[in-house]
């Protein structure tokens, strides 16, 4: 089951780069590692030379493209200058990527086709058929020999970890520890707040849940007593391997036997009643089958330091030589060599003038030189030209507080709430600069905008719950209908004439 897990996650993350960028990085990408497909002129043009071996521009869009994704489904939209931070980003990985690819070809490393062959059908082993393999495949827009080729890949790239790690120790018992999981479940008891009390009242009340805790009610006092996202599923947290969870709660989860319950324990959460529902251990055929994936996963995570360190040893014995202004600029403001960055800035300008976001790192750079009045300027440019971003105004009225200009520091933080009406967290944070500025009768601008948002945030709910009560109504009408037809007949009543009693 382990080997199979991993080799699942290893399919899932070659779908997801390919259908990303269609290669690249690890992925023997196209210019890179030695693709063939047919690229615009400009697309090939290098930004950088690492020991005489050219990325393109290509290659540089693509992994920016990759991180962009990546980050933007963790952390939602990014601004024009956060892109171009995560472009440099880009610009180093591919640097690292070359560097290793350098290092392989020096060393001979090399991949056998059947090592290939094998790594392929393991993946296809995980599917129902070949031919359900395939059709995944080309859902994905992925070949079989583009996957060859990033399997061929992995493989030398593993077996490079694996002569750079040799001299790091794995130990049979950390092998061991790595296999064991157990499945668990919990109720959390969380205080109320932060005082000597609230962690009192949390721990008499998890005490008592205790007492009346068995294997047969679990379930149901953690739905009913739980103060976290499991309590709706009894407290299920599946299976938990060492190193994953809170110290203080591992070492109460392994120390259980199946169907024991744990006294309360605390950790940074609360007080946790846990139990054991079943524990995988060291041991059979599957163990041994995932021992050599096992002391390879160690050896790496032990050797991160020693890899990083290898990594920084070739970046400065190599020769490394970025082409493009942009680059070359970010470059020297990372190293904090402002003048040189003031001026790659400006050569970028030339070639790009309309770019607001390469104005406002000049600005930086001025900033970084200790000229505020340059710095602002540049500021004050760049928020024309993108005249929608918030952030702009936002660091531009920074600057004038800085520069104790409290009325243009005002006027930017309004300008940039008017362009967020609808983004209440940033809303805050620029009521709260104005009024940490006792500009109060300021402040109202940004409280009307506030009181707008919560407004419109009211009316939706009402409208929200209406159409929810309207679509109950309406499913229960027919039910309505159906109970009044079930009923009996019943007799006309008589007349009130009728009805009076004769003399």
């Amino acid at each position: 089951m382990f080997g199979k897990m991993r080799n699942k996650m290893k399919f899932v993350i070659i779908i997801v780069l390919a259908a990303m960028v269609g290669g690249g990085l690890w992925a023997a990408g196209v210019s890179l590692f030695g693709g063939s497909q047919t690229l615009p002129a400009e697309a090939t043009m290098a930004v950088a030379k690492v020991n005489g071996q050219s990325i393109s521009l290509y290659d540089l869009y693509l992994t920016h493209l990759r991180f962009a994704q990546q980050v933007e489904q963790q952390q939602g939209p990014l601004t024009g200058r956060m892109h171009e931070a995560l472009r440099y980003q880009a610009l180093e990985a591919l640097i690292d990527s070359v560097l290793v690819h350098q290092e392989i070809d020096k060393r001979k490393i090399s991949a056998s086709k059947a090592e290939v062959d094998a790594e392929l059908q393991e993946i296809i082993d995980l599917f129902d058929s070949k031919a359900d393999f395939q059709e995944q495949m080309k859902l994905a827009g992925i070949t079989e020999d583009s996957l060859r080729r990033q399997l061929e890949h992995q493989i030398k790239v593993e077996k490079l970890q694996d002569q750079l790690l040799a001299h790091v120790p794995v130990s049979e018992e950390e092998i061991r520890q790595a296999y064991e999981r157990v499945r668990a479940s919990h109720i959390l008891i969380s205080p109320a707040g932060s005082s000597d009390e609230d962690w009192a009242a949390a721990e008499a009340e998890a005490w008592e849940i205790f007492n009346q805790a068995t294997t047969e009610n679990f379930g149901e006092l953690a739905q009913a007593y739980s103060d976290d996202s499991t309590a709706s599923t009894g407290g299920e947290l599946g299976y938990l391997y060492r190193g994953k969870t809170v110290p203080e709660f591992e070492a109460a989860a392994f120390a259980l036997d199946v169907g024991q319950i744990s006294e309360p324990v605390r950790s940074t959460y609360g007080y946790h009643i846990i139990t054991v529902t079943d524990r995988i251990l060291p041991e059979g055929d599957e163990f041994e089958r995932a021992r050599a994936d096992l002391e390879k996963e160690i050896r790496l995570e032990k050797g991160q330091e020693d890899m990083e360190s290898w990594l920084a040893d070739m970046r400065e014995a190599s020769e490394i030589v970025l082409m493009e202004h942009r680059l070359n600029a970010f470059a020297q403001m990372q190293a904090g060599n402002f003048e040189d960055a003031v001026h790659y800035y400006k050569l970028a300008l030339e070639e790009d003038p309309e770019n607001g976001y390469l104005l406002s790192f000049l600005g930086d750079a001025y900033h970084g030189l200790g000229d505020l009045a340059e710095a602002i300027a540049q500021y004050e440019l760049a928020a024309e030209k993108e005249a929608t971003d918030y952030t702009l105004l936002y660091s531009l009225g920074q600057l004038y507080e800085e520069a104790e200009d409290i009325d243009q520091a005002v006027a930017q933080y309004i300008k940039a709430a008017e362009l967020v009406p609808n983004d209440i967290f940033t809303l805050l944070t620029l009521y709260y600069n104005v009024t940490a500025l006792e500009r109060w009768e300021d402040a109202k601008a940004i409280e009307k905008l506030i009181e707008e948002f919560q407004e419109r945030q009211n009316a939706f709910l009402q409208e929200q719950a209406a159409t929810e009560s309207a679509e109950g109504e309406a499913e229960e009408l027919p039910e309505l209908v159906e109970e009044a037809e079930e009923l009996p007949e019943e007799e006309p009543a008589e007349s009130a004439a009728e009805s009076v009693p004769e003399d």
